[in-house]
């Protein structure tokens, strides 16, 4: 099966000390949330405080280094994709929830589509956002409007974390992108069905303008697994 690269070893592990770190602090912060039903100690909760505290040292200091010493300029071009939404992603985002239920036809996309730019804008604002109330708490402990932020935005933050969860692991259309974040390949067939665009402009091929189609006949079951071996 021919393969290609889709993500620099750069930004995969740029992605991995942003996520895996980020899933940690949600992890404490949760629990430092609910250490009153926990039944916490006095020292645990302390002892949390300090691992919360040392995880969002990492998470800030990791991925910039990952950044700055291997790949540069292959990493921050995927880093600035999602800032180029075009009107292709927009009719993207537009006819998805209908290309789910019923006949609809989605326009090709790039190395990103609509929605997988809109989660990274959505998670980059979500994380300065913690960022900026952690470190107002770290500051000041206590203070009650940058805790209510850093728990509004960690609320946001669960939704928008299953749905990303569920398309990259347990959805068979798009679970095979997930093998990019761990290797940097993907099926090449796949890719075409799912960003030809990017594909024809990896390869020098001519670009084609037909959409994806899922038929309403089908159940979206059905459709998931039939695009898989699409």
């Amino acid at each position: 099966m021919q393969r290609i690269e889709r993500f620099c070893k750069t930004t995969r592990w740029f992605h991995w000390t942003f996520v895996l770190p980020f899933l940690g602090l949600a992890g404490s912060g949760l629990a430092l949330a609910l250490r009153e039903t926990l039944a916490f100690t006095e020292v645990t909760t302390r002892a949390l405080v300090r691992a919360h505290e040392g995880i969002a040292l990492f998470w800030l200091l990791a991925p910039p280094l990952v950044l700055l010493s291997g790949d540069t300029k292959k990493a921050l071009a995927d880093l600035c994709q999602p800032l180029r939404i075009t009107k292709s992603d927009l009719r993207w985002l537009a006819l998805q929830p209908l290309a789910l239920l019923v006949h609809a036809e989605l326009p090709p996309a790039g190395k990103l589509n609509g929605g997988q730019k809109l989660n990274a804008l959505l998670m980059g604002a979500v994380a300065s956002g913690m960022a900026l109330t952690g470190a107002w708490l770290w500051l000041r402990p206590g203070a009650l409007v940058p805790f209510l932020v850093h728990l509004a935005l960690f609320v946001a933050w669960v939704p928008a974390f299953g749905g990303h969860f569920y398309l990259a692991v347990l959805n068979p259309s798009t679970r095979p992108a997930l093998r990019a974040m761990f290797t940097g390949e993907v099926a090449l067939d796949w890719a075409r069905h799912h960003h030809p665009l990017w594909v024809a402009a990896e390869l020098g091929e001519p670009a084609s303008p037909e959409p994806r189609r899922i038929p309403a006949s089908r159940p979206l079951v059905t459709a998931a697994l039939a695009d898989e071996q699409a």
